[in-house]
């Protein structure tokens, strides 16, 4: 499945898993080629029309990849997640030590790699490899906002490159996707100053029951079961049942995964009010206040959770409902999980590439 590069796309997506990133930017006319270890990310991204490198990032060398205009990157989020153990922060220090010997052009990874309390927190140094190693004219990252710390520091890094930075925490149902997710993002240029992407819609608060003044000309936010009632699509009911399928035209009825079978299930109260819970690669969106059950951290449940299909879940991550998801129920669940929304990867990469383009070209010379 490993494949050569292609000399045609002259932007690269490191840790680039089912494809967020690339249908943003498929978006905005452009193409990448995507590096990704994982062999299940990689077949869905190539079923979506994405070009892909099965290959760990950490070993390869940049200098493999000459002519690199734009670099995107996602490094893994485990490490840091609120949804593990969270041992990454314990790393911080090592990764930050690391990531300023890279801006200085010493590679002490290995060195650092093996006192790491784990091992995948210095994967976040990778994209900073890379742009040192390439100067791509612009860039793009992202990650879970516990790294928000490192991404400044990492701007500070790429300034003594040239670099222009911006960094911040954008949270998804501000820019139409229908989910609170947050994340935090570092975008550069070298062709001039960048600002990450104005909102395009209101953001939720349920504390609050009208718009922010400075929000009131925007579109409201859309909630889960807006996303989910606009779909047509025929759901097969229990094993033996004699009523037909029905299509999902109330907004307050979603298709439930019940072990091979269907089932139509409303929604709970919450879900019509509000946009959907942070999606953590599982078949159930969490009811708010509430936790998943994650390594050893017993389920707390304050509401009823929603539990959707894959193609439900990819939509409200942002996806096309036919997004052609690949490998085991879990497995695509995962990907889903662990994917950039398209909507807002659109909009950074635009921010990001702007200087550039205004500047009268892809490569911007």
């Amino acid at each position: 499945m490993t494949r050569p590069r292609s000399a045609t796309h002259p932007i690269l997506d490191l840790f680039a898993g089912p494809g967020g990133w690339e249908e943003g930017l498929r978006r905005l006319g452009h193409r990448a080629l995507g590096i990704d270890s994982d062999a299940l990310a990689c077949a869905t991204a190539e079923a979506a029309g994405h070009e892909r490198l099965l290959a760990d990032v950490s070993a390869l060398e940049p200098s493999g990849f000459p002519g690199t205009v734009g670099l995107i990157a996602s490094p893994p989020c485990q490490a840091f997640s609120r949804a593990g153990k969270g041992l990454g922060r314990q790393d911080e220090p090592r990764v930050v030590a690391c990531a300023r010997e890279l801006g200085e052009g010493r590679d002490r990874r290995a060195r650092h790699r093996a006192r790491c309390a784990d091992e995948r927190s210095l994967l976040t140094v990778e994209p900073l490899r890379w742009a040192v190693a390439l100067r791509p004219r612009w860039l793009a990252m992202e990650q879970v906002p516990a790294v928000a710390e490192l991404w400044v520091v990492f701007a500070e890094v790429l300034g003594a490159h040239g670099y222009r930075c911006a960094v911040g925490q954008l949270s998804a149902e501000r820019y139409g996707v229908p989910q609170v997710r947050k994340r935090a993002f570092l975008i550069g240029s070298l062709d001039g100053p960048v600002e990450l992407p104005a909102a395009t819609h209101r953001s939720f608060d349920p504390r609050r029951h009208e718009p922010r003044e400075d929000e009131r000309h925007l579109p409201r936010w859309r909630s889960m079961a807006e996303a989910l009632g606009r779909r047509r699509e025929p759901a097969r009911l229990r094993r033996g049942s004699a009523r037909p399928g029905r299509s999902l035209e109330d907004p307050a009825d979603a298709v439930v995964a019940a072990s091979r079978d269907w089932r139509i299930e409303p929604l709970p109260e919450w879900a019509r009010r509000r946009p959907a819970t942070t999606l953590l690669g599982d078949p159930r969106v969490t009811a708010p206040g509430s936790w998943p059950r994650c390594g050893r951290r017993a389920a707390i449940v304050r509401g009823r959770p929603v539990r959707v299909s894959v193609e439900q879940a990819g939509v409200l991550q942002g996806f096309r409902h036919d997004y052609p998801w690949q490998g085991s129920r879990s497995q695509r669940f995962a990907q889903i999980g662990n994917a950039v929304p398209p909507p807002v990867a659109a909009l950074v990469l635009s921010a990001a590439m702007r200087p550039t383009l205004d500047r009268g070209g892809e490569r911007g010379d």
